[in-house]
């Protein structure tokens, strides 16, 4: 039950985050604010190295690595597809392990991107906020519901004008990622957009 909960969360928040007008090795998550200059549509801010993820959206679970999951905590945990999402995704089901967690990776459909989004922040998240910039691609807190004392946290990275990631982390009590799930998911968004680079080059 708790497995279905968690993916069906995934879809209704890519649903969500997409309502409205439209218009390995690691890195580390860079300390700089987001880009002051912006798109043409949204505010949403200018991507200068935008990624081509089409690959990863035919294999979403490729987007963290088998040695970047086991790092994170997660050992012997592999992905699974989540069909139910309305765009490409994947969770790293590891509740019923030690660590108690399950982060995930969904690569928003077309036509749902910052630009999309960013206009419509305020009616469709309880708690959405500018978090520092992954690598250079800007990054927001998105939570439609403010669930973080619960072990939640989801955060958007924009990775190209056309095109942004939902990536999220349920963890329960007893986790060691439980205290702080947003400095978890950060840095299994981190691993993203590592692997994401890698594989566009």
């Amino acid at each position: 039950m708790r497995i279905r909960t968690i993916v069906a969360g995934i879809a209704a928040l890519a649903l969500l985050a997409g309502c409205g007008d439209s218009g390995g090795t690691t890195g580390t998550p860079t300390t700089a604010t987001q880009s002051s200059s912006t798109s043409d549509s949204g505010g949403a801010p200018k991507i200068e190295n935008p990624l081509d993820v089409k690959a990863f959206e035919a294999d979403p679970c490729s987007t963290v690595t088998p040695a970047q999951v086991e790092a994170f905590g997660l050992p012997g945990v592999t992905g699974r597809v989540n069909t139910t999402s309305p765009g490409a995704s994947c969770a790293w089901l590891g509740l019923s392990i030690p660590a108690k967690m399950a982060p995930s990776v969904t690569i928003l459909p077309e036509g749902t991107n910052l630009s999309t989004i960013l206009p419509n922040k305020d009616t469709t998240y309880e708690k959405f906020e500018s978090l520092p910039a992954i690598q250079g691609y800007p990054t927001y807190m998105a939570l439609v519901a403010d669930s973080r004392k619960n072990g939640y946290c989801s955060v958007l990275v924009g990775v190209s004008e056309q095109k942004a990631l939902l990536i999220s982390l349920q963890s329960d009590q007893g986790s060691p990622r439980f205290a702080d799930p947003c400095a978890a998911i950060t840095e299994f968004a981190n691993l993203a957009v590592t692997t994401i680079k890698a594989g566009a080059k």
